[in-house]
This record gives structure tokens, sequence and C-alpha cells, in this order.
């Protein structure tokens, strides 16, 4: 039998919320005030970054030792990206190209940070390479990653 499938499409703009937990919230809620926090584990003294309820070494909890870092780090590793993909974050496609690093900032020496570099020139962008956040201004702060715009090579 021959049967011809039929398509129907139904577009469902779906809003949702979600909890970012006691952790997390602490960190969004300080990245609006111009911080970068991270939480030490406090058996193997590791730090989380973004901070976590748990250890992901000891896997116990951890606790509440906080530890403001730097604005300013150290690349450790790069990747150019070139195929956008969807965006949880604001249900729209990423916006290409664009270089995304892990950055070990000043005072976190065991946690990366991965965030977006301002620099998308792959002669330009190395390992070694120092760089410091740039935020949006206050006022347009929300508490979400996306405060800090990038972050800009400074030497």
């Amino acid at each position: 039998m021959n049967t011809e499938l039929m398509e129907i499409i139904i577009p469902l703009d779906l809003k949702y919320k979600w909890s970012a937990g006691p952790h997390l919230g602490h960190f969004l809620r300080q990245l609006k005030e111009e911080k970068i926090i991270a939480n030490r584990c406090p058996q193997c003294k590791r730090l989380q970054l973004p901070p976590a309820p748990v250890c992901g070494r000891c896997h116990i909890a951890m606790g509440d030792d906080w530890l403001e870092l730097s604005h300013r780090g150290t690349v450790i590793s790069y990747s150019f990206v070139v195929d956008s993909m969807y965006d949880a974050g604001t249900g729209d496609m990423r916006p290409v190209p664009y270089t995304i690093a892990a950055i070990v900032l000043d005072g976190g020496s065991d946690a990366a940070f991965f965030h977006k570099l301002e620099e998308d020139d792959p002669e330009k962008v190395k390992v070694g390479m120092r760089v410091e956040a740039v935020f949006k201004p206050p006022e347009e702060r929300e508490g979400l990653m996306t405060d800090i715009l990038h972050f800009r090579t400074i030497e």
C-alpha cells in the first residue's frame, strides 16, 4: 500500500525557567556585581569554577569556602568556532565566527573558566596570552554569564 504522509507543522513557543541552585545562583549574583568567584573543596582544596555543590574529584559537599578571582588570566586552550549552534540561553543560533577559550584566572590556578575572546584572528590568539574580562555596563547586567561580554587581550 502506498500511503502519502501528511506533515503538520505546529510552532511552539515554550517559556520556561529553571533554578540555578544556591551555588551557581550565588556565582551569577556576584557576576552582576562584577565579581568572579569560585568555591573550594574542603577536602582536596580544588576550586570549582563555576561553583558547584559537590566536588567533582572527592564527591563531597563543597561547603562555603568562596574565593574571589581576578578579572585577568591566561589562556590555556582555545577553539575557533565557525559553525553556528543553538544557544539555549537565548533561543537563537549563535553568530559565528567566535573564539572560545579556557582561561585560568589569576588566583585560581586549578580552575579553568570558559568564555569568548574578543580576538578572533587565528594569527593573534595564542596559548599563554594574557586576557581580562570585559563586563556589560552595570545597568545592563542581569546576573547571567553574558554579563561578561568577552575577554580581551591585555599584553
